[in-house]
């Protein structure tokens, strides 16, 4: 019917209310109506690109990609410490490293219990040693036991930063301690 439906009875355009506005904005001006140039298709485009950005499925990146991507920005290797009488955490705190943005170190995930005690202690010690000296830094995780401060005493001489974490209220929560909470073992 023309621009007359929107003149009140003295002539004057009438302001829409809050609720013409929400659902006329995607909606194209009529022909005789004049609107901001560009406003609907904006509107209209930007819905669109998030619409799309939420349903366009996001392509995994190859071996090789990861591979480069990897080389490019390598994280930090991550020492992980813990009790013999904690060990049972050590999927939960190896989860809670990656999960920092560091690459964790786990030897009771890499030597469980010692290997079952089917190779001397003396050994696997070495082996951690080893992994202690080619990581940047270490992270203990709940109280300390006679092996762990040996363990903390070699990172502190290789001069590797330590971190020291409560794991109390696993599988909750860790939280982060400075070295004078650390508690030790009872």
């Amino acid at each position: 019917m023309g621009g007359t439906d929107d003149l009140d009875v003295t002539g004057a355009t009438s302001a829409p209310t809050p609720d013409e506005e929400s659902s006329t904005a995607l909606v194209p001006a009529a022909p005789d109506r004049e609107a901001p140039a560009g406003a609907e298709t904006v509107a209209q485009r930007s819905a669109d690109d998030i619409l799309e950005l939420i349903f366009t499925p996001t392509p995994r990146a190859s071996p090789a990609e990861q591979a480069e991507r990897a080389l490019r920005r390598p994280k930090a290797l991550v020492y992980v410490a813990m009790s013999n009488r904690t060990f049972y955490w050590r999927q939960q705190l190896t989860k809670f490293v990656l999960d920092e943005g560091r690459v964790p170190i786990t030897p009771f995930m890499m030597f469980d219990y010692y290997l079952l005690h089917t190779v001397p202690k003396e050994l696997v010690r070495e082996a951690m040693n080893n992994l202690i000296a080619r990581c940047e830094e270490m992270w203990v995780f709940g109280p300390l036991s006679l092996g762990l401060k040996v363990q903390v005493g070699i990172a502190k001489r290789m001069r590797k930063p330590v971190r020291y974490f409560d794991i109390s209220e696993l599988p909750y929560r860790v939280v982060g301690v400075p070295e004078s909470m650390a508690k030790d073992e009872a």
